[in-house]
């Protein structure tokens, strides 16, 4: 009987363990940052003023676009001219954001220093 009991209690402790374990994190810390950086930039589209943004000037899909450092965004360049030479480089800008095509109207730009790169972007570099 005492052997019965133990092996029932064991079942019931691994099922609700294994039950836990499936159930997701109800809000992971870096969202509270990511969510602040979204309502700041809609805030600045609405009232259709300028905002300073750091990021990467990329090539993704055969398009040349702006990622956001804070909430890993991409964004359309409206006027290519204006960072033409800065593919791949971690650049601050300042520009109006449009959130109806999701782009950006780049007003200066300026390249961050190798002390501002990411530490991925760091290791790719001495990888080279």
């Amino acid at each position: 009987m005492k052997r019965l009991l133990t092996l029932l209690f064991a079942f019931v402790i691994t099922a609700s363990l294994s039950m836990l374990a499936q159930e997701p994190a109800a809000n992971p810390g870096g969202d509270k940052k990511v969510d602040k950086a979204e309502k700041k930039e809609a805030k600045a589209a609405a009232k259709d003023k300028s905002m300073s943004l750091t990021g990467w000037v990329k090539e993704q899909d055969g398009k040349t676009v702006f990622i956001n450092d804070k909430d890993k965004q991409a964004w359309n360049i409206e006027n290519m001219d204006a960072v033409k030479g800065h593919e791949g480089h971690h650049v601050k800008v300042k520009a109006k954001l449009n959130e109806a095509d999701h782009s950006v109207n780049v007003e200066k730009l300026s390249m961050l220093g190798k002390s501002k790169q990411t530490a991925e972007e760091k290791q790719k570099e001495e990888k080279k």
